[in-house]
């Protein structure tokens, strides 16, 4: 009889554990990713919670050094995405876009295998067919934005024909070059303020985000990136500030209806390998520019310029065209 009791208080005490220890249900209140909902979720956001903004973002697949995974683009892309729509609190994310085009390694017709990339003309098509999926779906405000360099031109006429299309009927469609271009731009000035190896496809801005997003060390940057080979930009930090200065007077020039000569230069200074003649030979891996001083620290620095350029830019638009801040 004792034993059949403690028998009976063991398997008690088992399911009292078992039970204790359940994980707890998902709080579908929180997940903004669509391919991550049932319709009748997302119905359910879209019609009662007014979650009527989505974000079309592509990512990409390609060689960024012996040390970063090929999908870069894709995570660092998804990370930024999800928590830009939790801050604007209506929106959901349309699920990442993998390829873009010109993808590094592929397009210096290297042979290290891995790259994902499209022709621009279909790349153009996948936008245009992802933006008539969501005003199909419902969403009234469809954001689109991109991580990889390749393909932000075919962003931006897929946007202007969807956006003339759909406007009649209440949606509107918005191209989002903070995303890119801005964030690129401000990460580069954080990089020289600190005296940090500035820009390079691979280097200290994809480097020192990954590792801050990684969930576990090594996942996304494996530890070699402390003394792998690179290819240098051939530009000093001295160089990069005054390209970079030239370019921002040209672009104010031209937004003031003063642009200056079309030879007076300011091209991007810092992404490129330069023209120095002396510069050492190319390491031909995908790498150019110095990630070893890389850090989870500057990754966040990196990944909250990137959001918060995004939302401002988001809300900025939002307000111009709907003539309201709800975002």
């Amino acid at each position: 009889m004792k034993k059949t009791l403690i028998g009976v208080g063991v398997s008690a005490l088992c399911l009292t554990t078992a039970f204790a220890q359940a994980p707890k249900p998902v709080n579908v209140d929180g997940i903004v990713e669509l391919e991550l909902l049932t319709h009748t979720e997302v119905t359910d956001k879209i019609h009662n919670k007014h979650m009527t903004s989505v974000l079309v973002v592509t990512g990409g697949t390609e060689e960024r050094g012996p040390h970063n995974v090929l999908g870069g683009h894709t995570i660092m892309a998804h990370y930024r995405a999800v928590e830009i729509a939790k801050r604007l609190g209506n929106a959901l994310v349309a699920p990442v876009l993998p390829i873009a085009v010109a993808a590094t390694g592929l397009r210096e017709n290297t042979d290290q295998p891995g790259g994902l990339q499209m022709p621009a003309d279909v790349f153009k098509g996948v936008q245009l067919a992802m933006i008539e999926s969501m005003a199909w779906n419902g969403f009234k405000d469809i954001f689109v934005m991109g991580d990889h360099g390749g393909g932000q031109p075919q962003m931006q006429e897929a946007v202007k024909e969807e956006d003339a299309k759909w406007s009649s009927k209440g949606v509107h469609v918005y191209y989002i070059n903070d995303f890119y271009q801005k964030t690129h731009d401000d990460v580069d000035l954080y990089m020289y303020e600190h005296k940090l190896p500035i820009a390079g496809h691979g280097a200290m801005m994809e480097t020192s985000e990954m590792l801050y997003e990684e969930p576990v060390p090594g996942m996304y940057v494996r530890p070699i990136y402390k003394t792998v080979p690179f290819d240098p930009t051939g530009q000093t930090p001295e160089q990069w500030k005054a390209a970079r200065d030239a370019r921002m007077a040209r672009e104010a020039a031209i937004a003031a209806g003063n642009p200056p000569p079309a030879n007076a230069g300011g091209g991007r200074g810092g992404r490129g390998r330069g023209q120095d003649p002396n510069a050492p030979p190319r390491v031909n891996n995908g790498l150019t520019g110095d990630p070893r001083p890389s850090t989870r620290e500057i990754g966040k620095v990196v990944a909250e310029l990137g959001i918060t350029n995004t939302v401002a830019e988001i809300k900025k638009q939002f307000a111009e065209r709907r003539g309201t801040t709800q975002h």
